[in-house]
């Protein structure tokens, strides 16, 4: 989503404000080291990254643009006839440009009906569909009820851009009553905060007391096996 809040001039500031703009530049198991000099004690480390095609596509011996199968503007698969790819997997040209449609899910869920209709025109002999779509804009949280928005070209920001964020999925949901939950949900959040307790039942307890069991059964088995390994001596 680089493209997109790259564009929107206001999104470093917000991020400024917040204290976000030190990097983590190392982690040694106990402290997280920041940009800046500052350390966090911290004994789990949390990384996210954008989305990567299946590592099942490396294997495959088909064209690749960065890493994704090279597909024509029918989405088959260059140089492997009978062979389809969408969404994440596919790099889809954008036809009379030089570039590849974005790997997002409302691109995702086209090529999808697209590579379906072209396998049928496949079968029955008929004439394959080019796949065309013109984004409709980009939506993103960015925390703290701020979000970034460009809507058919328009850019704003700020809450309304979370709001419409959150619409936006609101009216993906299955069944109305589903939709009425969560709306219910999101409203009361908005004005008391979330709520982060949990009920802890017995099969919880259960559940959590096997996988401790578990952990120190290896751990134990580990250290039996410690004991009896050789000394080695470095020079």
């Amino acid at each position: 989503m680089w493209w997109f809040i790259r564009g929107i001039s206001f999104c470093p500031n917000w991020v400024k404000n917040w204290g976000a703009t030190p990097r983590v530049a190392n982690y040694d198991g106990v402290v997280v080291t920041l940009s800046d000099g500052t350390s966090i004690p911290a004994a789990t480390l949390i990384w996210t990254a954008g989305i990567n095609p299946s590592p099942v596509i490396a294997q495959l011996p088909c064209e690749k643009e960065r890493g994704r199968l090279l597909v024509s503007e029918y989405l088959a698969v260059t140089g492997v006839p009978g062979l389809w790819a969408a969404g994440d997997c596919a790099a889809v040209p954008i036809l009379d440009a030089e570039n590849f449609h974005p790997p997002t899910a409302q691109h995702g869920i086209r090529e999808g009906v697209t590579v379906a209709k072209n396998i049928e025109a496949m079968i029955l002999d008929r004439s394959l569909k080019s796949f065309r779509y013109k984004m409709m804009g980009q939506l993103a949280s960015i925390g703290h009820h701020t979000g970034v928005a460009m809507v058919f070209g328009i850019k704003f920001s700020g809450f309304i851009a979370w709001w419409f964020w959150r619409s936006v999925y609101l009216m993906k949901l299955p069944r109305l009553a589903k939709k009425l939950r969560v709306m219910a949900s999101w409203t009361l959040d908005l004005f008391f905060g979330q709520e982060i307790e949990q009920m802890i039942t017995v099969r919880d307890i259960e559940a959590l007391s096997g996988q401790l069991a578990r952990i120190r059964a290896r751990t134990k088995s580990g250290s039996e096996e410690t004991k009896h390994e050789r000394p080695i001596a470095l020079n």
